[in-house]
């Protein structure tokens, strides 16, 4: 039985109309003023005052936990979704205190986004599959948990940046292990199953590909090296073609692309990259019958609409459906849509919770990448700034081939939404990228700290 406001003889509404009709503004609200924080944030140089504005965009994001938890525990009258959400706002604490507490130069900005979109996502997985929310957030712990090693094998092991060879090794050896001996999985071999644990190497490869590239092409790379880094990586985009996996093969083609033209300073490669893109858009639509399923879909879904293009049109009606402010939390039919947890799940989130708010979310990817480029745009090491780089490239990239294929902005790729979507490999995968940049991060702020150090020193000796 749902749990019920029992005063309406005394003329007040019932609690779960009043609920299901305002929580979504207030959560918007809340979304709307975290986003606030961040750009102001973007405008400070100082860390001390970056962090004075993260310490209240925090605070935003708990009290969007804290109103979703609410919301949802009241409309099903179940104290376990209380508990869930109680346990989502508990992990949000214990990374944004212990990050703080063990990496003081971490970037707070940068991880209050990261657990907004662990939150967006959870918000969607609670109301589609309780058990899958379970698992997405033990997931997401366990991640968190992982990632918190990063940073100091950073400081401790800087030989890190000479191993680029050995990376690229490692990701095309994981790569054609999952070519020959992956499950098949809608004609594409994505991943491995052991133990009824699933997971996709294309998504932990990403690391490894970046750190492969920004080893190579370090600060100013020659020709040769630009010809080796483009090698290996088409290596590493043929074999993820060959096992059908094209949306992460898009995703690795622009990433080298985008990050041989940065560190080479050159636009000319960006426009031969664009070029080569182009032709083998055209050759995988000959190749692949599934990529002519898809442009048909994309081109007119409704003329498949019983067939092919059942998935679009799905989604296409959640948007409409949801308008600016939603439906409100559990009032949609996300269960209409084939992969919602996965491909769709921005198009459930927007149903439920509007366009305002499917706006919030994209707009806190782009946060993320405009942290990633403003560090890198001052960091001298050409390693770490092209990790950076990579790495932001990456998120975004992803991030538009997800929302664009399901607003039929472009046709489907079949990729997941960063830390929105369910799925342990991308979600481990993402955090672990985000976490190195925050070992960035504490390496620029234990550098600072030596020569505040020093500087003091030298005026005491100057005194």
């Amino acid at each position: 039985m749902p749990i019920r406001w029992d005063i309406t003889k005394k003329g007040y509404p019932d609690l779960n109309v009043l609920i299901a009709a305002y929580s979504k503004y207030f959560i918007t609200l809340f979304l709307w003023l975290f986003l606030g924080c961040a750009f102001v944030s973007l405008r400070y140089v100082s860390v001390r005052k970056q962090r004075r504005v993260a310490l209240v965009q925090s605070l935003f994001l708990f009290l969007s936990q804290l109103a979703v938890g609410w919301t949802i525990g009241i409309r099903t009258g179940r104290l376990s979704y209380l508990i869930l959400y109680a346990f989502v706002s508990v992990l949000t604490l214990a990374v944004l205190v212990f990050t703080v507490l063990i990496y003081p130069g971490a970037n707070l900005v940068l991880l209050n986004a990261m657990c907004m979109l662990v939150h967006a996502g959870m918000i969607v997985l609670t109301r589609i599959n309780p058990d899958r929310a379970v698992r997405q957030l033990v997931i997401a712990a366990i991640s968190f948990f992982l990632a918190m090693f990063v940073p100091f094998v950073m400081g401790k092991f800087p030989m890190l940046r000479r191993y680029g060879g050995i990376y690229a090794a490692c990701g095309i050896g994981a790569l054609a292990l999952v070519l020959v001996l992956g499950r098949l999985t809608n004609g594409s071999r994505l991943s491995f199953t052991i133990s009824s644990i699933t997971f996709q190497p294309s998504e932990l490869v990403k690391i490894t590909y970046v750190f492969f590239l920004a080893s190579l092409l370090g600060a100013e790379p020659g020709f040769f090296k630009i010809l080796s880094a483009g090698a290996l990586a088409a290596l590493h985009v043929l074999i993820l073609v060959f096992s059908k996996d094209l949306g992460s093969a898009l995703i690795y083609y622009v990433v080298a692309v985008m990050m041989i033209t940065i560190a080479s300073h050159r636009l000319r490669y960006a426009l031969a990259g664009a070029v080569l893109g182009g032709f083998a858009s055209v050759a995988a639509y000959a190749l692949f019958p599934h990529v002519q399923v898809r442009v048909q879909a994309f081109l007119d879904p409704w003329s498949v609409v019983d067939s092919q293009g059942y998935q679009i049109t799905q989604s296409l009606f959640a948007l409409s459906r949801g308008g600016w402010f939603g439906l409100g939390i559990g009032k949609g039919t996300p269960g209409d849509i084939p992969f919602v947890e996965t491909d769709f799940i921005f198009s459930a989130l927007t149903e439920e919770m509007g366009l305002l708010f499917g706006i919030g979310i994209v707009l806190t990817g782009v946060v993320i990448f405009l942290i990633l480029m403003r560090l890198a745009c001052g960091i001298r090491d050409g390693f770490y700034k092209n990790l950076t780089v990579g790495f932001g490239v990456s998120v975004v990239v992803q991030l538009f081939l997800t929302v664009g294929g399901g607003t039929k902005f472009i046709p489907l790729t079949g990729v997941t939404l960063p830390l929105v979507s369910y799925g342990g490999s991308s979600v481990l995968a993402t955090v672990l990228m985000l976490y190195v940049v925050q070992g960035i991060y504490q390496l620029r702020y234990n550098e600072e700290r030596k020569l505040e150090q020093k500087r003091k020193k030298e005026e005491k000796q100057q005194a």
